[in-house]
């Protein structure tokens, strides 16, 4: 690797150092300056291609013409619901649908524009999460529910201080407009064995209907680049030794 460093005046100038990378493309680096890291906001907790979405920002379809926003709702001050309006905004139209999902929302665009997937939290940080689905048809929202589906589907594989649903998120989207890979996430709280673990379903939306399953480690295998960061920090161990994530508390 080259480096080249500019000293032409150091009183006046920091210094640069170029780093050379892949043979045709130099990428440079200036010392004493920082990067900016992205606000943790911006960052979406279950899926690498979603957009978190909160008052003064929206998510845009892939083809530019919509866009997604959210407003929450007014709730008396010991309510720990998260009611939000969810509105979609095009040239000529105004669409809105009312969410239990306004904390932490991310939306997943349908790569040709006709739906997408409305993740948040309805409680707190940790959760619940849940997962709605939304068609653009016919002048309105069409919502598909996922939650029960997945609750049922994933049920209580590890031992919990109380019973908990898990949380569901959205992944990817397998085929556009008619499949998506969801994951059913033990909640990340320490009340659970293995907490923060998670498997993923296919799902088809016709039904919907559960039509595929993974176990962590394959859906890391095959998805990882799709994972947003609460998926890929879910520790292996638990599923290789799930011994070695028991809550003793749980085995008393």
């Amino acid at each position: 690797m080259a480096l080249v460093i500019a000293k032409s005046n150091r009183k006046t100038y920091r210094r640069c150092v170029f780093a050379l990378g892949a043979l045709l493309s130099f990428a440079p680096v200036c010392l004493g300056q920082s990067v900016r890291k992205p606000d943790p906001i911006d960052i979406p907790s279950y899926s690498t291609k979603a957009t978190t979405i909160y008052d003064n920002k929206s998510a845009t379809s892939p083809d530019g013409k919509k866009k997604v926003s959210i407003r929450r709702l007014q709730v008396r001050a010991e309510d720990t619901m998260q009611p939000a309006e969810l509105v979609v905004r095009s040239e000529k139209t105004r669409l809105s649908a009312t969410t239990r999902f306004g904390l932490d929302a991310e939306v997943l665009w349908s790569p040709d524009s006709l739906a997408f997937s409305l993740t948040g939290s309805r409680e707190g940080a940790n959760g619940q999460y849940g997962t709605d689905v939304f068609y653009i048809r016919g002048g309105g929202l069409v919502k598909i529910e996922l939650n029960s589906l997945l609750e049922t589907t994933f049920g209580h594989p590890v031992k919990c201080a109380w019973p908990e649903v898990p949380n569901v998120g959205a992944i990817l989207w397998l085929v556009p407009s008619e499949k998506l890979l969801v994951a059913a996430e033990i909640v990340h709280h320490s009340v659970c064995d293995s907490f923060g673990t998670f498997r993923a379903y296919a799902v088809d939306l016709t039904g919907p209907r559960i039509v595929a399953t993974y176990d962590q480690l394959e859906a890391k295998r095959l998805y990882r680049r799709d994972l947003g960061g609460e998926l890929l920090q879910a520790d292996d161990s638990c599923i290789r030794d799930p011994k070695s994530c028991w809550v003793m508390g749980n085995h008393q």
